[in-house]
């Protein structure tokens, strides 16, 4: 019997179709960075961008041009568009998360990648993103946020918030944390939550060639586990997320000074593949 996939949210400054995320898969795409949230067309020259390129593909990607196959190779994917260039904007990202509290639930949305952390240009201005992230929590969706955005080292919104999961980072080459928000208490929970493979990662090729390339960052350690966890709830539909965080925890090898470490191995666990 075919599996049944919930979907996964992605956000960020802009997408470009590429052959290993067929249209089909995609249920819906929305520009948030207008006064008022709009459709997009998926292959619209004007969403074109690298960052949101690579976050959906390594959490949805199915390899079929890159050779590059991601661990939800069949989730249907809802994209977002919430800035441009390196800019995200509060203002887009309240929209997106409001729009995925009304509108998430009709397209399957368990799962919001947000590859950013809240407008770092105002620090100080109240931002409703952390009661959106509690909102969204409280219907379901799992809030999975990068959380290496900060110049201070601190862990920052959304992926500070208790009702997220945030995830660090991790060097592959040095086999030792990358740098990154440092492990502290926020609000009196121990923030990140875990680390992930972040740099340097194979990544498919823009062009969709076969030729693979190299990328690295937070927003691609969150993708990571984004994959992992739309496998996991299509097995198991009814988890929450704490039931999420410890799946994950459960697969992840401790680190003196730091959060959990959950490597390739421990992600194909938490996605039920075999290591």
């Amino acid at each position: 019997m075919r599996r049944s996939y919930p979907a996964l949210a992605v956000l960020d400054v802009g997408f470009t179709k590429h052959p290993d995320l067929p249209a089909r898969r995609v249920r819906a795409s929305r520009d948030a960075t207008g006064s008022v949230l709009r459709p997009f067309r998926y292959g619209d020259p004007a969403s074109f961008a690298e960052h949101g390129t690579r976050t959906m593909l390594l959490a949805a990607g199915d390899g079929r041009s890159s050779g590059i196959r991601s661990l939800s190779p069949e989730a249907p994917v809802v994209l977002v568009k919430v800035g441009k260039g390196h800019r995200v904007p509060r203002a887009a990202i309240v929209r997106a998360f409001e729009w995925l509290l009304c509108e998430g639930p009709g397209v399957g949305v368990r799962v919001l990648l947000c590859p950013f952390g809240d407008d770092p240009e105002t620090p100080g201005a109240p931002s409703p993103v952390p009661g959106l992230v509690r909102e969204l929590d409280e219907a379901g969706v799992l809030v999975l946020a990068a959380a290496g955005w900060d110049p201070e080292a601190h862990c920052v919104s959304p992926a500070s918030s208790p009702h997220a999961i945030g995830v660090g980072g991790w060097d592959l080459d040095h086999d030792a944390p990358a740098a990154g928000p440092r492990f502290e208490r926020v609000r009196g929970v121990p923030k990140p939550d875990l680390l992930s493979p972040s740099t340097p990662l194979i990544v498919p090729a823009l062009d969709g060639g076969r030729t693979p390339e190299t990328a690295g960052g937070t927003s691609f350690a969150a993708s990571l586990v984004a994959g992992a966890v739309i496998r996991l709830l299509s097995r198991e539909p009814d988890l929450t997320r704490s039931g999420v965080l410890a799946r994950l925890k459960g697969e992840a090898r401790g680190v003196p000074g730091h959060p959990p470490y959950l490597d390739p191995a421990g992600l194909r666990r938490v996605a039920g593949e075999v290591s």
